[in-house]
């Protein structure tokens, strides 16, 4: 008896008898015999090797020196130390400081900040800076007052590095520290922004664009790291460099009165002994952007 147009339709999970949906298309696979692995793998050496080369001796041309300075400068004092170059340094020459047994990677560390306020929004709402405990507001983060609030909040901005130093050549001339372009360029242009004029809380940090903050609030993902302090615009002979350091780091933040770094008294922050060193180095042009693509 033919089915009548009113019938229902029977549907077959069954797949198209296709080459492609019944895996049926023509493959090729190949035997590899000793000959032809061979000559792939010199064929890969001999690309390979001569990169390799060029990327050592791009890497044995970095001028690199470091100088350990946490334990000659007294808390909240000036000292000065100096730092030998061996050979000229090409610019750009960066200088960096570094920061050991410093757990920027921590969880609640990392987390403690509002984004909302570091791009210049104003938030009113107490609960909505609770990822900042335990630097949300003064009075033990207990005043839910908008005017109370720490701008910006949180631990990562509270335990911000702020030593500062200044380089001389050996005729005691200043050299030139740029510290525009010290960060990157989307943290610049997207995620940092000063609150309006006239917007309530308790100032931590007096400019939210200002590089070397914005450097501070990317957390290093190890306890030993550095970050990028200034740019030196032109080669560096040779020669000795006098380096003055002022060791303006709040005791209550930073450091205890052993003057070796420590972020501030919670329990979270509290590592071993943070050493701090001043760094200068001198990268090859191809090598110029590194900082860009590594952590430091």
């Amino acid at each position: 008896m033919p089915a009548s147009s009113s019938d229902p339709v029977k549907l077959s999970k069954r797949p198209a008898i296709t080459a492609f949906k019944q895996q049926q298309l023509k493959a090729w696979q190949p035997l590899l015999s000793p000959l032809p692995v061979i000559l792939s793998f010199v064929a890969l050496g001999i690309v390979f090797i001569p990169i390799g080369a060029a990327l050592l001796v791009a890497s044995y041309e970095v001028i690199e020196v470091i100088e350990q300075y946490d334990e000659r400068c007294a808390l909240g004092a000036s000292c000065s130390v100096t730092m030998h170059v061996p050979s000229t340094m090409a610019a750009p020459v960066f200088v960096y400081y570094r920061l050991e047994n410093y757990f920027q990677n921590h969880r609640r560390y990392v987390k403690s900040r509002n984004d909302q306020q570091l791009r210049g929004l104003q938030v009113k709402d107490f609960n909505s800076l609770q990822d900042c405990d335990p630097r949300r507001s003064v009075n033990n983060d207990h005043n839910t007052d908008p005017a109370s609030f720490y701008l910006p909040c949180g631990l990562i901005a509270w335990s911000m590095f702020n030593d500062t130093f200044a380089v001389k050549d050996a005729a005691g001339n200043d050299v030139a520290l740029r510290k525009k372009g010290i960060a990157w360029s989307s943290d610049v242009d997207m995620k940092f922004k000063n609150p309006p004029a006239g917007t309530p809380g308790v100032r931590v940090v007096a400019d939210f664009e200002d590089e070397e903050f914005i450097n501070w609030m990317r957390t290093a993902g190890l306890p030993t790291f550095r970050k990028l302090y200034r740019i030196i615009d032109h080669d560096l002979p040779a020669g000795d460099y006098t380096v003055n350091i002022q060791n303006s780091a709040q005791p209550s933040v930073l450091r205890p009165p052993s003057s070796v770094l420590r972020p501030p008294s919670s329990s979270v922050l509290r590592p071993p002994a943070a050493a701090a060193h001043c760094c200068l180095c001198s990268c090859c042009r191809c090598l110029r952007r590194r900082r860009r693509l590594c952590a430091p």
